[in-house]
């Protein structure tokens, strides 16, 4: 050893005597070296914060959608997403009923359960034939019974739904911790609680929409005589008709939103840094929905296939496209973010680690 030092070498020099890698104090999640030289550390006042090294430029894009592209492919594969979206999908299945369950539960309690049903019709174009016919037979045999008082058998009823329809979610919060290439972490408390607390948000953001839908109308003809102002040009209808895909499109695009800002297990990114993703996956998934949906009622036949299993095959691989493209967006939030040298506070500079995996 002592040859190196007379040839000129240091020990920052030689791989199995450089200074183990530390964690800096107020970024836990971040790996960084303690080598005072690494060009990673120096400030890089270009860089700007998160979200303005969140929004590319027509040039950076020009640079960067190719090897975007090359690494969303190549991820697909080896963050093996199409296995997580399998088992995504399947605990969606399991969780579906207990979901709607607790949507009936809840939205009963407010207001008329009989005016759920009537807003089903805008999901007809995105589900499969039989599966829109299986859930709507279940929501019809859910309105019947619904009570719109709080008693104890509703609290333990909807409290035992609502830990069911959470596994659904706890396995998309896994799948996108797979496609972020982030290790899991937290403790098992704080997971259940966080996966359950995001079924519930997407419960309630679902009976606030219901809720708009129905009142719509009423709102329709009720604020322009107020404000004495002339009726709109067109009917209450077509309002409807148009007010119902626009409210399913941001629904869908603030879940993906908000799975991808914290679903993963790591430090907080900016909400602009999750947008390409979230925009990318509400459209795609629109576009498999119908096409899916169209394959099913027109090409493929389950019910010849599976007999009166037909239904719940279908609603699978419904569930199953719907994982996959929700973890497609999430890959392609994770591939702007490494070929842009973005980490979660680090303000725009440094790829690096996620919790000691390369990130994308």
């Amino acid at each position: 050893m002592s040859s190196c030092w007379r040839e000129g070498h240091t020990r920052r020099d030689l791989p199995w005597l450089r200074p183990p890698p530390t964690r800096h104090p107020t970024h836990g999640a971040r790996l960084i070296t303690s080598r005072p030289d690494d060009p990673r550390l120096a400030p890089n006042p270009a860089a700007g914060t998160d979200a303005e090294a969140c929004l590319p430029s027509v040039h950076t894009l020009r640079r960067i959608w190719k090897p975007v592209l090359q690494r969303i492919l190549r991820n697909l594969s080896s963050d093996q997403i199409t296995l997580a979206a399998a088992g995504c999908a399947f605990y969606a299945t399991l969780s579906l009923f207990p979901a709607i369950s607790t949507l009936i539960s809840i939205y009963g309690l407010v207001f008329d359960p009989q005016t759920v049903e009537p807003q089903l019709e805008m999901l007809r174009l995105m589900l499969p034939p039989s599966a829109f016919a299986l859930i709507g037979e279940r929501i019809h045999t859910l309105v019947a019974q619904s009570h719109s008082s709080l008693t104890l058998n509703l609290i333990v009823s909807t409290a035992v739904a609502l830990w069911s329809a959470s596994a659904a979610t706890r396995s998309i919060i896994s799948a996108v911790n797979i496609a972020y290439d982030t290790q899991e972490t937290r403790s098992f408390l704080r997971f259940q609680l966080m996966a359950i607390g995001m079924t519930l948000c997407a419960i309630c953001g679902a009976v606030m929409a219901l809720a708009v839908l129905v009142a719509l109308p009423v709102l329709i003809d009720f604020v322009p005589a107020r404000l004495g102002m002339a009726p709109p040009p067109w009917s209450v209808e077509l309002l409807v008709q148009m007010g119902g895909p626009l409210l399913l499109l941001l629904f869908v695009l603030a879940a993906c939103a908000l799975l991808y800002r914290f679903s993963p297990d790591r430090a907080i990114t900016h909400w602009v840094c999750i947008l390409p993703g979230s925009v990318a996956a509400t459209l795609i998934w629109i576009v498999s929905s119908v096409g899916f949906s169209y394959y099913v009622s027109a090409i493929a036949s389950y019910n010849a296939t599976y007999g009166p299993l037909g239904a719940v095959v279908a609603t699978m691989m419904w569930f199953f496209v719907t994982a996959y493209v929700i973890l497609l967006g999430a890959e392609l939030n994770a591939g702007l973010e490494a070929e842009m040298h973005l980490r979660p506070g680090n303000g725009g500079h440094d790829a690096g680690h996620r919790r000691g995996y390369p990130a994308g």
